[in-house]
């Protein structure tokens, strides 16, 4: 009879457990639920605030303003402009962090440094530059680059040049010269001996090869470091922050240029978009960013780059007049110029040249002396 009884109440249980999970009262777990918890209060706060972030930080798209006759002509032709139904987009939220681009871009950044050995007419130079491929080749200004045509000659005092790096810039380095725009060294060659000398930054740009260690006993890395290049734009915001990086040394003396020059990185804005060309179709060629703690001699060769995505955008070359460094406009010539200032002048591609150097000879040996003596006849002229 107690094992009737017992069969009876297990069977009267499970009828009102099965109603139960049927009306929903409790609820079954799950592999899936398990493995999916929901969000804190404080993480859906946080994706709150990012998606305000993105609705809110944006660079305006303003038409540029009119800039100097001397600086250039302003993008204004038909394939420049841009019809109010088809604005550039805004640029959204960073692909890689702040934190993380300053960290990757500085790794990338080197000091030019070019000394003479025995005293000569020719004043020292330092200078930066942006290390943009894997095979170590360092894009810097055409105005730093020359230096290298003066190498170990007694004209110069045996100048003798030097690729340093780090956030105190060290010794790292040598280098070699393997293109600079033939046609820059001939409209400029007579600024050699300027200490402030003028431009408006046109085929300013340098490419040298990295080519030993300046350590004794110190191998090459097999790939280096470097930030990728972006050749295919012709618009940018105003207003837009852009990243700077490079060795400012307005402020510094000799000595101190020596022991302990600094790397800086830094944000600007967009200001001005300029184009050096004087007709039909027009291009995005240089950039003019808003005074910042960049603004000195020795930030030419330094990095702009896309807070986007961390490529690079352009090179500091020129930068105007002020007592102050808040004061001071920096301008940059952008990729695409230099991918079409390379392109026009070797009949190579640029993009390929950067990933096989050791393929393409762009600047003949019989070229370099031809500059070479161009520079040494104007040194003779002034000394």
């Amino acid at each position: 009879m107690t094992q009737f009884f017992q069969q009876i109440f297990i069977k009267i249980v499970s009828i009102i457990a099965g109603l139960i999970i049927t009306l929903g009262i409790i609820q079954m777990p799950s592999d899936e639920y398990q493995k999916q918890p929901s969000l804190t209060t404080k993480e859906i706060s946080q994706i709150h605030l990012s998606d305000q972030k993105a609705t809110t930080d944006k660079a305006t798209t303003t038409p540029p303003k009119e800039i100097p006759k001397k600086e250039g002509k302003k993008i204004s032709a038909p394939e420049a402009a841009i019809p109010e139904t088809q604005q550039p987009e805004t640029p959204t939220l960073p692909a890689i962090s702040l934190t993380k681009l300053n960290e990757e871009v500085r790794k990338t950044i080197v000091n030019i440094i070019c000394e003479n050995r025995a005293g000569g007419s020719l004043n020292p130079i330092t200078g930066s530059g942006v290390i943009v491929s894997s095979k170590g080749i360092i894009l810097t200004n055409a105005h730093i680059g020359q230096y290298f045509l003066l190498e170990g000659i007694p004209e110069t005092g045996y100048l003798n040049c030097v690729i340093r790096n780090g956030d105190i810039a060290q010794p790292a380095y040598d280098a070699k010269l393997i293109y600079i725009p033939s046609v820059w060294i001939e409209k400029n060659a007579e600024n050699i001996i300027q200490q402030k000398p003028q431009g408006t930054g046109e085929n300013d740009y340098a490419f040298l090869l990295i080519t030993e260690s300046a350590l004794l006993n110190k191998e090459l890395p097999s790939s280096f470091d470097f930030t990728e290049p972006n050749f295919d734009f012709n618009i940018l915001p105003i207003n837009f922050s852009v990243f700077l990086a490079g060795y400012p040394a307005g402020f510094l003396g000799g000595a101190e240029i020596q022991k302990n020059l600094g790397l800086l990185s830094t944000f600007a804005n967009i200001i001005d978009l300029y184009t050096f060309a004087t007709a039909s179709p027009t291009t995005l060629d240089l950039i003019s960013l808003s005074g910042n703690i960049a603004s000195q001699s020795g930030s030419s060769g330094g990095a702009v780059v896309d807070t986007r995505n961390g490529k690079l955008l352009g090179i500091i070359t020129t930068s105007s007049e002020a007592t102050t460094t808040s004061g001071r406009i920096l301008n940059a010539i952008t990729l695409p110029h230099i991918k079409r200032s390379f392109e026009k002048y070797t009949g190579e591609s640029l993009p390929y040249f950067l990933d096989t150097p050791e393929d393409y000879d762009v600047l003949s040996r019989a070229e370099f002396n031809r500059l070479k003596e161009i520079l040494i006849k104007q040194l003779n002229k002034n000394s």
